[in-house]
């Protein structure tokens, strides 16, 4: 395709529904949901919220502060997932939303270290709704051509959120200290809910919905519909479901460790005022939010999605360490940043690769386990990068190695998952170029 023709394509997409209004609501739901994720990294590195509740130095217990939001986020995946196909994903969203600003409220009002684990993990339980329903929107809502795009684009959520986040939420500490961030937060997380009032659960039920781009999903539905998708009951069953699972795992491990972790690092390791800090962290967050969408291109271009991933974790692999250790302050700032495009891009490939071999009516529950189960052994990560910096006298290199091997086992995961769909047989759909395996669909 020419670039004129990618150009004019973009423009069509943008101009639709799905595209302008369900996949933009997402983002936006998935950017103030980082605000509430990622704030508590900025938190842990503010001397007066460490003097107020004794924590200098206790650096397993700051980690445990984001493994606490991950063990509720990850278990309640798992019912998130069941009523979101039982009760369709508009009303999870909402009622999951409104848990948030009411959790937030809770946690500027903790008073000790206990108090703030408990509202943590009640957060992750809010939020743990995000994933079964934005994967099942985007199943409902999007051709399978589109898929790692659409969930590419959501997903740049993570990396813009804490863009945006970090500037300001270092300035609502500076201006109004931790408790009043915490409040101005609870009320903004409330905002996305104006958005989803406009959206249906499914295209066929969406008031002034163009008829052609219902035919248009419709259409690439019933073609995706021919090809031999399991059960809820078989999924559990699949090696190929509990590969990538695993690879969720490693893409939440990945990103939810660097975000907590790299604010701090930056500061007491590289030097950098908390200012200079936040201008250089933006920068690399912006750099990830467009490298997430590129890696969601590529793997939607190529139809390749597993080697994509395998490609991406490398690219991670190969940067992590060096990034830290032998860069300029900036420069580490930045780059380190900027590989968060590397675990949202592998989980937006994970979320496309589940549609290909789940039935459409199972997609909330098989996201709602492999993100569950992902998200609470990711719980792991904060928790043992901070033993690690303990256990080596406060120098991180270790913790950012663990990283790296992570995904060294993610890339022979990813390859694994093409070798199996290699040796599928493939048929071609009418409405691309596309190869889809009849009987192992994934690529």
């Amino acid at each position: 395709m020419t670039p004129a023709k990618e150009q004019m394509n973009l423009w069509r997409l943008l101009g639709t529904w799905r595209w302008g209004m369900v996949a933009t609501s997402l983002l936006l739901w998935w950017t103030i949901g980082q605000f509430d994720k990622i704030n508590i990294s900025l938190v842990i590195a503010d001397p007066s919220f460490l003097n107020e509740l004794q924590l200098q130095g206790r650096y397993a217990e700051l980690g445990g502060l984001m493994s606490a939001f991950f063990i509720g986020y990850g278990v309640s995946m798992f019912g998130w997932g069941f009523l979101v196909d039982r009760f369709g994903p508009r009303i999870c969203l909402i009622a999951g939303t409104v848990c948030w600003g009411a959790v937030m409220f809770m946690m500027a009002s903790a008073s000790s270290l206990q108090g703030l684990l408990l509202a943590r993990f009640l957060l992750g339980v809010a939020e743990g709704n995000m994933w079964p329903v934005s994967n099942a929107l985007t199943n409902r809502w999007f051709p399978a051509q589109e898929h790692s795009r659409a969930q590419a684009f959501w997903l740049m959520g993570p990396t813009l959120g804490t863009a945006l986040g970090v500037p300001l939420v270092t300035a609502l500490i500076l201006a109004s200290n931790w408790r009043g961030m915490m409040v101005v937060l609870a009320a903004f997380s409330l905002t996305p809910l104006l958005n989803f009032s406009f959206i249906a659960n499914r295209p066929r039920d969406q008031k002034r919905l163009k008829p052609q781009e219902l035919a248009e999903i419709e259409g690439h539905r019933k073609q995706a519909a021919a090809v031999a998708r399991m059960s809820f009951r078989d999924l559990l069953k699949s090696t190929t479901f509990w590969l990538i699972t695993l690879c969720m795992i490693i893409s939440t491990t990945t990103i939810f460790t660097m975000i907590q972790w790299t604010p701090s690092f930056v500061i007491s390791q590289r030097g950098l005022s908390r200012q200079s800090m936040s201008v250089w962290l933006t920068v690399g967050y912006f750099l990830a939010t467009a490298g997430t969408l590129l890696v969601g291109y590529i793997g939607d271009r190529t139809m390749r999605r597993a080697l994509t991933a395998a490609g991406t974790c490398l690219t991670f692999v190969v940067l992590v360490v060096p990034a830290a250790q032998l860069l300029p302050a900036a420069a580490s700032a930045v780059v380190l940043s900027a590989l968060i495009a590397v675990p949202c891009g592998i989980a937006a490939l994970n979320g496309a690769l589940l549609h290909t071999i789940v039935r459409p009516e199972a997609v909330a529950r098989g996201t709602g386990i492999y993100s569950g189960v992902g998200s609470i052994v990711s719980a792991i990560g904060p928790w043992a990068f901070g033993k690690l910096i303990g256990a080596l006298d406060g120098e991180y290199w270790g913790g950012f190695l663990f990283l790296a091997l992570l995904n060294v086992v993610g890339s022979a995961c990813y390859l694994a998952l093409h070798r199996t769909a290699s040796q599928a047989p493939v048929v071609s759909t009418a409405a691309s170029d596309s190869k889809i395996p009849v009987t192992n669909p994934v690529s």
